[in-house]
């Protein structure tokens, strides 16, 4: 039971109400973290108050949801952008689901999903049984749970047991009453011009908004809830004996896992002659670069994934009921994954032939990323099924994904990409100026530093120029501080610190309102900028 209500409500009601002020007319900017900081500290201070600290496991999600929250608004390249995000909500869930227990480092995929559900849906009914639940009905339920503790304090009525009553009450009423003002105003003229005017006093948006914030505080508490009743030490799936159950034979199991091997010994057995033989070979199979990356690269990553789930599943489900089928089972995968890592290298050999044709692209730029962090998953799950540490495959996936999302951040994939593609122009190959004004604010800094090495060819320079001019002319400085980003600051503070790079291209708008820049009396498309 909840000693501290009121405590609980306002920090609900402030954490809502944060989301209306950061954000309500405004883009996201630097709000994202402040509210993640806000609803941090609103639980940890009625954690505090109610005499229920987080378990220091748990705490180690904090500074996680602060790194990540802190790079969506450092970067601005939008995969990235999304990725920061997800990973801000998805370590905040995890610190209030796992708030008192903090065994989030051991649970499996079957917990965390299960955890998920949960936390959703008390999300809304632990609100909703906390409001709406009479006294007696919630001493009930805790003389069921042998929870019930005799203190002449908590049968003080609270400041919120008073007010309960009558917020219900204008809750109920408030619809009564706009249905029966709305018939009245229809049968009688001087009446409806009365409600005219009261209404006209009223602001319909910050109505609106009150609303909004009323609502939301309903789901926030929910989940505030959540981290102080519902979040002790809960047990974790498969704690005692594995689940699934393992329930393949070890026969079977070496059957698929040798005719894998087979599979890829002699795949990579080609490989190699590619490895060492160079571009000429590729050249004597009829190919094109494209042809050879594009035809494997994909499909190459696609046998990875496939390979790290096969691994997975049959770790969990085979039997291996002695040393010796133990050592067989670990031989096969330490060969699986050896193999593996000759695929991944041959899936960025074929990659770095199409970059090395083509340029680079933030696809391209993705996939080299995750190409590493594959193979960094695989060597942590074969050490980890090496040592007999099943249970921490999970965790091992969830580090990787945050270390690629950290790796894209720390990279800055827009500047990474805009950095390559005008190395290669310094090297006498064609730059795609149309690929660079389509990148974030991200990549304006790289730009403007590199956009007048000589080494350049002049049209180039030109159109860089003409790209500078067309994102000083479309890049607007927020109205509100709470949309301000590190990067449009960065991109801005670049332009006009080297203004003399792009302000002899002419700007304008025509009727339509789109922007066009001037470049050697031709009149080009900013949004869609590029040359012929």
């Amino acid at each position: 039971m909840i000693k501290n209500k009121s405590t609980l409500w306002s920090a609900a009601l402030i954490t809502a109400w944060s989301v209306d002020f950061l954000f309500w007319g405004k883009a996201v900017g630097v709000s994202f973290v402040i509210l993640m900081a806000i609803t941090l500290s609103a639980v940890l201070i009625a954690a505090y108050k109610e005499g229920t600290p987080p378990a220091k496991k748990s705490l180690w999600l904090l500074p996680l949801v602060l790194i990540f929250s802190s790079l969506s608004f450092i970067r601005q390249e939008p995969f990235t952008h999304a990725l920061n995000y997800l990973m801000s909500f998805f370590l905040l869930g995890a610190f209030l689901y796992t708030f008192r227990g903090g065994r989030w480092l051991e649970y499996n995929l079957s917990d965390w999903v299960i955890g998920g559900l949960k936390l959703a849906l008390n999300t809304f009914i632990l609100a909703i049984q906390f409001v709406f639940l009479s006294n007696d009905t919630q001493k009930e339920g805790d003389a069921v749970k042998g929870e019930v503790e005799e203190n002449e304090a908590a049968k003080k009525p609270s400041i919120w047991k008073k007010a309960a009553p009558y917020l219900r009450g204008l809750l109920l009423a408030l619809p009564v009453l706009a249905i029966l003002t709305s018939l009245l105003a229809s049968a009688d003229a001087i009446f409806a011009e009365r409600v005219k005017e009261l209404l006209r006093f009223i602001s319909w948006e910050y109505f609106f908004r009150a609303i909004f914030i009323l609502i939301l505080t309903f789901p926030v508490a929910g989940a505030f809830l959540h981290a102080l009743t519902e979040s002790q030490d809960e047990e974790l799936i498969g704690i005692d004996k594995p689940w699934p159950p393992r329930f393949l034979g070890f026969i079977e199991s070496v059957i698929v896992l040798g005719s894998v091997n087979l599979l890829f010994f002699s795949f990579v057995t080609i490989q190699f002659r590619y490895f060492f033989g160079g571009e000429s070979n590729i050249s004597l199979q009829g190919m094109t670069y494209s042809e050879y990356a594009r035809r494997g690269f994909g499909e190459l990553l696609a046998v990875a994934f496939f390979t790290l789930l096969l691994f997975i599943t049959l770790s969990a489900i085979t039997k291996r009921e002695n040393k010796g089928q133990r050592r067989t089972f670990s031989a096969l995968t330490t060969a699986l994954t050896l193999f593996i890592g000759v695929i991944l290298l041959s899936s960025l050999y074929r990659l770095g032939l199409y970059e090395n044709a083509y340029g680079f692209t933030r696809l391209r730029t993705y996939s080299h990323i995750c190409i590493i962090w594959i193979a960094i998953l695989f060597l942590g799950i074969l050490i980890l099924e090496l040592i007999g540490k099943w249970r921490y495959f999970t965790l091992a996936a969830l580090l990787a994904v945050m270390g690629f999302v950290l790796s894209m951040s720390a990279i800055n994939v827009d500047g990474f990409i805009t950095r390559q593609n005008l190395a290669r122009a310094f090297n006498g190959k064609k730059l795609d100026t149309y690929h660079l004004q389509s990148l974030s604010n991200d990549a304006i800094p790289d730009l403007v530093n590199l956009g007048e090495d000589a080494r350049l060819s002049l049209i180039d320079r030109a159109e860089i120029g003409g790209i500078l001019a067309c994102r000083d002319a479309l890049l607007e400085t927020p109205r509100h501080w709470q949309s301000f980003t590190w990067s449009t600051y960065q991109a801005n503070k670049s332009l006009q610190e080297n203004a003399s790079l792009w302000n002899k291209y002419l700007t304008y708008k025509d009727e339509y309102d789109s922007w066009y820049v001037i470049i050697e009396g031709e009149s080009r498309y900013c949004s869609n900028y590029g040359w012929d």
